[in-house]
This record gives structure tokens, C-alpha cells and sequence, in this order.
């Protein structure tokens, strides 16, 4: 009896030592699928973030270039040796054909923005910009900045006035290309609606407000290509220009590499920096634009 006994207590001990190992794999396996792995920086592509951003700001000065000759030759109040151009680049202007051509020369020329630039832009222009129905068509020739050769064509058309006042105008660029100094490139197209929200009338080059919709699409540094939407309008001021800042301050895009999640750009609330909110499936990532 006594055997008998102490066999069944044996047992119940087994089974209890086997119930207790169940319970904690059984913990451990849940605690494991509530444990959420975050990608790094690197998985989500950031670099696509940083190229289609690059790509904007470098086309972006190109017509503000443009703009500024265009003003030399209407005599308006910015003259072609303001912030863009600078003083060591030739402006010449054709105004039986309506062209200008702005040489940088081939050693490269330093525009008080502090880039460095080289080659040759031609302005093709027909009517004053500040107006509507008026058109602008940019192209290159061995046209670099900071040392990335830029290529591509760009048309200018300005529509009209909202009802507040404000002109509007569209860019479309396209079969751009950025052949950067590491070998890579970034290959762009765009089309996109600016306001010109403030600073029109005043003659001042640092007190321009833009607002922005559109689209891009293109391929990054490592070959991804990419889809752009703005899902809420992006906003440029030209004051942020004085401290070398050439990119958004507030605004938001979606950015979708080709294979990769959609990540969204949050640009701020408004402040001069390089910095931008990058999020892909609820998580934010910050990012420092080049």
C-alpha cells in the first residue's frame, strides 16, 4: 500500500513539473509575438527621402535663377547678381529672341547661397513671369552644382490668380538627372502647382512664400525608383535661404520606394532646418537632409 502510495505521488509530480514547463513556453511564445521589432533607419530607405528632396531643392534654385534674370532684363527690382547667380557669372540677354543665357564658366562660380556652380543655363521665356499665360523653358549644358552635374528640362507656366490674390504657376520636369560626385545618380520628373503665397509685390528676395501640390517620381542614389504625392501642401520661404536652408518647413509627403513601404515626410511646424519626420507603419524616424 505504502508503494502504491508513493508511486502516485511520483506521478502527480511529473505531471505537474511537465504542466509548469507548458505554461512558460507557452508564456514565452506570447511574450515573443507581442514583442515588436523595429526596423533600423537604414531598412526603411531613407536615402530615397534624402535624393528626392536633393532633387527638388537643385531644380527648384534653377528656376529661381531663371527668375532672377528675368527680372534683370523686365527691370525689376532683383538684379541677376542676387543670391542664385552671383557676381562671377556672365548674364547675357538675347531680348530679340527672348533668351538668356547664364555662364558660370567651367572653374565654377560662388553665389552668396555658397554653392558652387559651372556650365551654362538657357532661359527660353515668353512674356513676363508675374503673369499669366506666360512660360519659361530651362535647359543645360554641362551645368553642375557643388559638383553634381544636373541635366533635364524644365518648363515654367504661370496660370493665374486665386481669389485672394495670389499668383499661381506650374513646373514640370522632366528626364531630370543628377550625376553626383560619388558616381551615383538620382533621376527625377515632376509636376507641381505653386502659390505664391507672400512677398510678390515687395521687391525682397528673403520674404517669398510659396505654398506646393504635386507628384514626383523617379529613381534614388542606389537605383530604387520611387513614387511622390504631397498630401498636405508644402510650404518654402525664402528667408530660411539666408541660413543656407533650401528645403520645406512645413508640409507633408508620401514617398513610395519601389518594393518598399510608403513612408510619410513630415516637414515641420514652420522652423528653418534640415531635419524632417520620417514614418513607416506608425513609427517616427528622424532624418537629416543632405
Amino acid at each position: 500500500m505504502n508503494n502504491h502510495f508513493f508511486n502516485r505521488n511520483k506521478n502527480m509530480k511529473t505531471i505537474s513539473v511537465i504542466s509548469l514547463l507548458l505554461i512558460v513556453i507557452l508564456m514565452a511564445g506570447s511574450c515573443k509575438k507581442d514583442k515588436t521589432i523595429l526596423p533600423d533607419i537604414e531598412a526603411i530607405d531613407s536615402q530615397t527621402t534624402k535624393d528626392e528632396s536633393m532633387a527638388e531643392s537643385t531644380y527648384d534654385d534653377v528656376v529661381q535663377m531663371a527668375k532672377e534674370a528675368i527680372d534683370s532684363t523686365m527691370q525689376q527690382a532683383l538684379s541677376p547678381t542676387s543670391l542664385s547667380v552671383g557676381s562671377c557669372a556672365t548674364v547675357s540677354i538675347d531680348t530679340a529672341n527672348t533668351l538668356i543665357t547664364i555662364d558660370f564658366g567651367t572653374a565654377g562660380c560662388t553665389g552668396i547661397d555658397n554653392r558652387i556652380r559651372s556650365g551654362k543655363i538657357y532661359v527660353d521665356y515668353i512674356g513676363n513671369y508675374r503673369e499669366p499665360n506666360s512660360s519659361i523653358t530651362i535647359t543645360f549644358e554641362n551645368f553642375a552644382t557643388n559638383g553634381n552635374a544636373v541635366s533635364g528640362s524644365i518648363s515654367y507656366y504661370t496660370l493665374s490668380r486665386n481669389a485672394d490674390g495670389n499668383l499661381s504657376f506650374v513646373t514640370n520636369i522632366k528626364n531630370g538627372v543628377i550625376e553626383l560626385t560619388n558616381g551615383t545618380t538620382i533621376k527625377y520628373n515632376t509636376t507641381r502647382t505653386f502659390v505664391w503665397v507672400s512677398g510678390e509685390q515687395t521687391g525682397e528676395l528673403f520674404d517669398d512664400v510659396f505654398q506646393i501640390i504635386g507628384d514626383s517620381d523617379g529613381s534614388n542614389s542606389n537605383g530604387i525608383t520611387f513614387t511622390m504625392h504631397i498630401i498636405e501642401p508644402i510650404t518654402f520661404k525664402s528667408s530660411c535661404w539666408q541660413e543656407y536652408i533650401f528645403y520645406p518647413v512645413s508640409g507633408l509627403k508620401q514617398i513610395t520606394p519601389n518594393n518598399l513601404g510608403t513612408h510619410t515626410v513630415n516637414f515641420g511646424d514652420g522652423s528653418c532646418d534640415k531635419e524632417v519626420t520620417l514614418t513607416m507603419n506608425h513609427v517616427d524616424y528622424t532624418v537629416t537632409l543632405p
